[in-house]
């Protein structure tokens, strides 16, 4: 029969996994922290894109219980791009029409996020070869830049 610890160990024990705690709570926090900020800069990056896009706009994200919480969505290359953005960075999107959520803008078509990055992808491709950097903000509604049109 195994014998019940003694009140020094028990206390050691008991320091030992209360340093083990607070070791790993920093550790967590640290690890949230990180993510966070990688967050914001993607949140900083679907600003921009969604800034150069006709028809971004944002609603509510009613698959996400915490309040605050919206989905931006895109049109990029003939395909539906959406992101779900935190109330913490809601700020960088003050520019996007925000719609209901049952705006037929913001309904999302089923997309995957690989579909998402692949469609990405795809127009980048398409607009690299097209037209190049040098008229990035010079497209016109035709989805074809002055430089291009010139060729």
């Amino acid at each position: 029969m195994p014998q019940r610890p003694n009140r020094r160990t028990q206390s050691a024990v008991n320091a030992t996994a209360s340093r083990v705690g607070e070791h790993l709570a920093k550790k967590i926090k640290a690890v949230e922290a990180e993510r966070d900020r990688a967050y914001r800069e993607r949140a900083h990056l679907v600003a921009l894109l969604a800034a150069m896009t006709d028809g971004a706009v944002t609603a509510p994200a009613p698959d996400v219980d915490e309040p605050g919480w919206q989905i931006v969505y895109l049109h990029l290359g003939g395909h539906q791009a959406s992101w779900h953005i935190s109330p913490r960075d809601a700020d960088l999107f003050t520019h996007v029409e925000r719609v209901d959520v049952t705006d037929p803008r913001a309904q999302w078509d089923g997309h995957t996020t690989e579909d998402k990055y692949a469609g990405i992808a795809a127009w980048t491709a398409e607009l690299a070869q097209r037209c190049g950097p040098a008229c990035a903000e010079m497209h016109t509604e035709t989805g074809r830049c002055e430089i291009a049109r010139n060729r």
